[in-house]
C-alpha cells in the first residue's frame, strides 16, 4: 500500500548506498538534482604534506584563496592525511571547495596559531629561542606546534632542523613566523564518493511534503534521508 525509499545516497558505496534510489525516482517522474559528494576530504598538491600525515590541529583558521583573492574562511579542527587534509573544518568547507575548483586553481591556507597575531607569534618565538638557546630548534619548536609538524614547518621556513636556537637569524625567525600564520597548500581535488560522508543533490525538495515526507508525484511513496 505504501513504499518508503530510504536507500541513502551514493557516498560510501561499500555500505550498499550505490545511488540506486536516484535512478528509481527518476523513473517515477521525480526531478533529481545531480548528486555529488559532500563533507569530503581534499587532496593537495604538495608532497611535504605526507610528512605531516596523522597530525591533528585542534583549532586552525582555514582560508580559501583563488587567484590570491580570499574567498572564504572558518575555524575548526584539521587533520593532515597521506594525500591532503581532512577533519571537521575541511569537511565543512568541502562543498564550497568543490564549487570553487570549477573556476580554476584553489589554495587552502592554514593559520596554525589563530589566537595569536604577528606580534605575539614573534614574541613567542623570541622567548622560545632564548629559553632553549642550547637546544636544536627542532626540539624547541614543539612548545608552539605539534612535534610531528615541526620538521615540515622548518622545511617550509628553510631552516635546518638541527640549527641551535641561538644561531637562528632574524630573517629565519620572520620566515618561520609567516609559515606558522600562512601555511598554504594547493588543492588538487576532492576525494571520491567513497570518501564522502554524505551526498549532496537528490530529489528536488519542492516535490516532497515535509509534514509527512510523502512524494508530491506518487501518493503512496515516501522519501527520507540522502535521496533528498
Amino acid at each position: 500500500d505504501t513504499f518508503i525509499i530510504s536507500t541513502g545516497g551514493a557516498s560510501h558505496p561499500e555500505t550498499g548506498s550505490t545511488g540506486d534510489g536516484y535512478a528509481w525516482l527518476r523513473e517515477l517522474g521525480h526531478n533529481v538534482i545531480e548528486e555529488g559528494g559532500a563533507l569530503v576530504p581534499i587532496r593537495t598538491n604538495e608532497s611535504w604534506g605526507r610528512r605531516a600525515a596523522g597530525v591533528a590541529l585542534k583549532d586552525a583558521k582555514i582560508t580559501l584563496y583563488q587567484n590570491d583573492v580570499k574567498q572564504s574562511e572558518l575555524r575548526g579542527k584539521v587533520l593532515f592525511t597521506h594525500v591532503g587534509l581532512s577533519g571537521p573544518g575541511i569537511l565543512n568547507m568541502s562543498r564550497e571547495i568543490g564549487e570553487l575548483l570549477k573556476y580554476g586553481p584553489l589554495d587552502v591556507e592554514l593559520d596554525l596559531l589563530p589566537d595569536m597575531g604577528y606580534e605575539k607569534v614573534n614574541a613567542a618565538l623570541q622567548s622560545l629561542l632564548k629559553e632553549h638557546h642550547t637546544k636544536k630548534i627542532k626540539n624547541a619548536l614543539d612548545t608552539l606546534v605539534a612535534p610531528a609538524l615541526c620538521p615540515v614547518v622548518l622545511l617550509l621556513a628553510e631552516i635546518d632542523a638541527d640549527t641551535p636556537c641561538n644561531s637562528v637569524k632574524r630573517e629565519q625567525r620572520i620566515r618561520l613566523m609567516k609559515i606558522l600564520k600562512h601555511m598554504r597548500m594547493g588543492v588538487k581535488d576532492l576525494l571520491g564518493m567513497d570518501k564522502a560522508i554524505i551526498t549532496a543533490g537528490g530529489v528536488d525538495l519542492t516535490e516532497v511534503d515535509f509534514k509527512t515526507m510523502r512524494s508530491r508525484r506518487c501518493e503512496n511513496l515516501y522519501l527520507v534521508g540522502d535521496v533528498l
